[in-house]
């Protein structure tokens, strides 16, 4: 019955996990270790993920589409929920009010991913990829690990870490602490596909039989930390300088861990706990198909920021050549108006002098008369002096 309220209450953190609102924050990762800050870490709807790129979050291909089997039509649901209102935030914060949320453009879930099926709980390459539509800001450099990293990983012990949204104690199922949690981080290393099967052997009393083996495990204990509900998606990665070698998403097998319940309920395996991953590299066609999608965006970005730019040019050049236009109009009907007041000036003048009167002298013999008139002329016989 247990198992089922759980199964339960992680299908509802498709839903659900965006709608809870941020509280004084808890930590996650059962055993583990405060990463508040964390450059990578990504609350994924009350689960978790990893930033690989300033616009690719890898996760678990079960937190975006639910746990269990579910229907085509049930995934393509789910998807376009997260490509309609699916968004995250920033990388290794704890309070989430207020923060900025960066909307999910496009999810890309592996073709071959299988659910769980029948007594078989692994996870059959279980990644997904969310495509932001705009970019977070990168503090580190992220390098899928190779077979050849990888096989110096397990000959050198290089420490493994996890970083992850989940729960830390059971007290926080009850109610539901989903997408409220600070991140929290486990320190392990990487065991190779034998040691995994001999995990499985040691501990058959714990698991079902017929289990399909992933490639690699990551040991859990009170010591390095343990995987709980909603660290799934969560990236296991080797650190070295400023670069994360990531390996694989945590949610494809898990075996001998306590989740996070009561010790009387669940308790570690011997030799501790183990999640199976399946290494990311495997997957580097999804990535590129990513990548693509990120650069056919960004250039479309750019195409639209240049036809802004030209638009907004011509319209300043267009507004230029109006407003030049209006000064010249303006101009020209000032020097016509001066024209027509000069004209008009000039012509009162003429009609003002057409007007005057004058007064002229004129004689006839000793005779002498004055006439004054606009045009003045003298009497007949008289001569004008």
């Amino acid at each position: 019955m247990r198992k089922s309220v759980i199964a339960f209450l992680i299908s509802c953190i498709f839903i659900l996990g965006q709608l809870f609102s941020a509280v004084s924050p808890a930590h996650s990762v059962e055993f583990g270790q405060d990463a508040l800050g964390d450059p990578n870490a990504i609350d994924v709807g009350g689960s978790s993920g990893f930033l690989y790129s300033e616009r690719l979050v890898f996760t678990a291909a079960h937190v975006i589409v639910g746990v269990g089997e579910t229907t085509l039509e049930d995934k393509t649901k789910r998807i376009a929920y997260w490509e309609r209102d699916g968004y995250v935030y920033a990388p290794g914060i704890g309070e989430r009010t207020g923060q900025k949320k960066y909307r999910v453009k496009k999810v890309l879930i592996n073709p071959t991913y299988k659910p769980r099926s029948g007594n078989n709980n692994t996870r059959i390459d279980d990644f997904a990829i969310l495509i932001l539509e705009e970019s977070i800001a990168m503090r580190n450099q992220v390098v899928v690990s190779s077979e050849s990293d990888i096989a110096g990983f397990i000959r050198d012990k290089n420490p493994v870490y996890m970083v992850g949204y989940g729960l830390q104690n059971p007290s926080q199922r009850t109610p539901p602490q989903f997408g409220t949690l600070s991140p929290r981080k486990m320190t392990s290393y990487l065991v190779s596909n034998e040691e995994l099967r001999e995990f499985y052997r040691n501990n058959s009393q714990k698991v079902t039989p017929n289990q399909t083996i992933l490639d690699y495990g990551v040991p859990n204990s009170e010591k390095f930390g343990s995987v709980c509900d909603g660290d799934s998606g969560a990236g296991f990665f080797v650190e070295k300088g400023n670069i994360r070698y990531y390996l694989g998403a945590v949610g494809g097998q898990q075996a001998g861990i306590p989740n996070c319940q009561n010790a009387t309920l669940a308790t570690f395996g011997i030799g501790g706990g183990m999640s199976g991953i399946t290494a990311t590299n495997k997957f580097l066609q999804l990535i590129k198909e990513a990548e693509s999608f990120v650069s056919g965006e960004k250039q479309k970005e750019i195409r639209k920021i240049e036809e802004e730019r030209l638009a907004a040019d011509l319209k300043a050049k267009q507004e230029a050549e109006a407003k030049a236009a209006a000064d010249l109009k303006a101009k020209q009907e000032a020097e016509a108006k001066a024209a027509a007041d000069l004209k008009a000036k000039q012509d009162a003048e003429a009609k003002a002098a057409a007007l005057k009167k004058t007064t002229i002298t004129c004689l006839k013999g000793k005779l002498t008369k004055k006439v004054t008139a606009v045009k003045p002329f003298c009497p007949k016989g008289y001569k004008k002096k």
